[in-house]
């Protein structure tokens, strides 16, 4: 069961675009397969660590995480094709702490997410579980060395991501797999929220917008 667990295509899905921002493979740090998280939640998997890689998967997120303190740091924490990850707790003395500790939801533990407003890596880990999962709307945003929110990421992150883990009857989902059992194409359907704040180059009103939005990958 385990051995098919970790080739359900949602677990290939976190574990490439853990890949993807961290330029190393996922896998050796899996130990036993808790779950798998399918449509309409967040695609991904939640794994106890493999022995003794804990210390060593919490290294990665702290470098990844937290700007070196000096040159030196900075020039040995250089990983070719790796990003940068954010925590969703910057600290209670933090200006955004409320709001971001707000948006992780129900996260176990310490919580790190990909900064931009697309689709966006989150991971969630504690001294015995591991969450990885990948949210398909980010709301995080790094504007000269500070951290932003994204009000219409937030609110899309809220009515598809968080409404797809908490409230799944809300939202319809379809996926399409290849002969490899890889999805060729994966779609959410759900509510839609956009908020248009007042702005000098504008409108001076604040206008707020409902729909139907559509989420996902679509081919390859």
């Amino acid at each position: 069961m385990q051995p098919e667990l970790r080739l359900r295509w949602e677990a290939q899905f976190a574990a490439a675009h853990f890949q993807r921002v961290f330029n190393q493979s996922l896998y050796p740090y899996i130990g036993h397969v808790v779950q798998v998280f399918e449509p309409p939640a967040s695609p991904g998997i939640l794994f106890q660590f493999r022995n003794g890689m804990r210390e060593e998967f919490a290294k990665l997120l702290d470098k990844r995480a937290f700007p070196p303190k000096s040159l030196n740091e900075a020039i040995r924490a250089v990983v070719p094709g790796a990003k940068p990850v954010i925590p969703d707790n910057p600290g209670i003395d933090h200006r955004d702490a409320w709001w971001r500790q707000a948006a992780a939801g129900a996260a176990i533990g310490s919580s790190f997410r990909e900064e931009g407003t697309g689709t966006s890596l989150h991971i969630a880990f504690n001294k015995a579980l591991c969450d990885v999962h990948v949210d398909r709307n980010g709301f995080v945003v790094d504007h000269d060395g500070h951290t932003h929110w994204d009000l219409n990421g937030l609110l899309r992150h809220l009515t598809i991501d968080l409404a797809g883990d908490k409230a799944p009857w809300l939202l319809h989902t379809g996926v399409v797999l290849d002969r490899n059992q890889r999805p060729v194409v994966q779609a959410t359907v759900g509510p839609w929220f956009a908020v248009d704040l007042p702005s000098r180059d504008g409108t001076d009103r604040t206008a707020v917008k409902v729909g139907i939005q559509i989420t996902g990958s679509f081919g390859r």
